[in-house]
């Protein structure tokens, strides 16, 4: 699986024109966010009977701060679901007496609905894979990123999932997943 995921990057890498710096940031973060995925399912699936079979969900985030006022994010979703709904917000970190962090609202939250990707893989170990890349309006004080996804579907006990992944000069890469309901991070 390693092996064809590494073609389909380099693949990628001979197909995509590249033209501008703004392509060039889109671009790497796209392969960042499924390099990042992909050493995720590997490394952590491995310790379940079924390998990277496992049934399985996860989110890869790439955000940059392009300059004072915008920020970059890269949203991948691997997951066997037909649509899901993204929102951005941008946040404020405080650290509370108790040592927890608390996040506060700084701006706009960008919404993005988004149908279901393509399939990574064939066989029984493909998922489905969703990207999203977009910019979204920041201030200086504004510190990170909350990022929701939801799966839209009829049945009311679907799960949300919300990470907070920090804002800086350069890329931050998060990975959040979850294999038969148990958060892996």
């Amino acid at each position: 699986m390693k092996t064809m995921i590494t073609c389909l990057l380099l693949l990628a890498l001979t197909i995509i024109p590249i033209q501008g710096q703004d392509k060039v940031a889109i671009h790497l973060a796209t392969t960042t966010a499924l390099s990042a995925y992909a050493k995720w399912r590997d490394e952590t699936l491995r310790n379940h009977a079924l390998g990277t079979l496992t049934p399985h969900y996860a989110v890869a985030i790439v955000a940059q701060r392009l300059d004072d006022s915008t920020a970059q994010v890269e949203v991948l979703i691997a997951a066997e679901m037909k649509q899901y709904t993204i929102s951005i917000k941008p946040v404020t970190l405080n650290r509370l007496a108790s040592g927890e962090t608390e996040s506060k609202s700084a701006g706009n939250a960008v919404t993005i609905d988004q149908k279901a990707g393509d399939k990574l893989g064939t066989g029984s170990d493909k998922i489905r894979i969703g990207q999203t890349t977009t910019t979204v309006a920041v201030g200086r004080a504004v510190q990170a990123l909350e990022i929701t996804w939801t799966p839209k579907n009829d049945n009311k006990e679907g799960f949300a999932n919300t990470c907070i992944v920090r804002l800086g000069r350069e890329p931050e890469v998060l990975v959040n997943g979850y294999v038969i309901g148990e958060p892996i991070r």
